[in-house]
């Protein structure tokens, strides 16, 4: 399996929409070929859009990366001191920084992009379950075919917002938790 870099754009079926400041997104070539697998048995309103994928450390981006993230975690407990477990999931590596194989998925519905964190990570939990109860049906459909395809969500409410998911080829076990 080889690293593919996918610049902003529709690639075969899927949409890559790099964070900023990255200008492309980096997958493992079995998780691109998992994922346009299932953007192709979604409804055609569902379109899934790829957000992040590997992200190397020993970059200018990867410092950059670091910054922003120390600097997050403090304004975090700022704002929510009784969360301060979740720090360690909502801002750390969570794999991207390994093979490719960890990726953020977003979608849109009839081409308009469904924010489900609209404030990113600090997005309150009280609005995060009402953009969960608004869009529950079509989470549960993105879901239930990523969960077929060998792709496991992660275990933070909030990460699972981002629809952060780690690729696991069947018969593997995942390295992360």
């Amino acid at each position: 399996m080889r690293l593919l870099p996918l610049g902003r754009g529709v690639h075969g079926n899927l949409r890559i929409a790099p964070r900023w400041p990255s200008r492309a997104v980096t997958v493992n070539s079995e998780v691109l070929e998992q994922l346009q697998a299932i953007q192709a048995n979604l409804p055609a309103a569902i379109g899934l859009i790829v957000t992040r994928g590997f992200e190397a450390r020993a970059t200018k981006l990867g410092g950059a990366r670091r910054l922003f993230r120390a600097l997050g975690i403090r304004l975090f407990a700022l704002c929510y001191p009784r969360r301060r477990d979740e720090i360690g999931d909502i801002f750390g590596a969570n794999g991207h920084d390994t093979d490719g194989t960890h990726v953020d998925v977003s979608f849109c519905l009839a081409g308009k992009r469904v924010r489900m964190l609209p404030l990113g990570v600090f997005t309150p939990p009280a609005w995060q379950r009402r953009c969960v109860a608004r869009h529950a049906g079509h989470l549960a459909r993105i879901r239930e075919a990523m969960e077929a395809a060998g792709f496991r969500l992660h275990r933070n409410a909030t990460e699972s917002l981002q629809m952060h998911l780690d690729y696991v080829p069947r018969g593997a076990t995942s390295i992360l938790p």
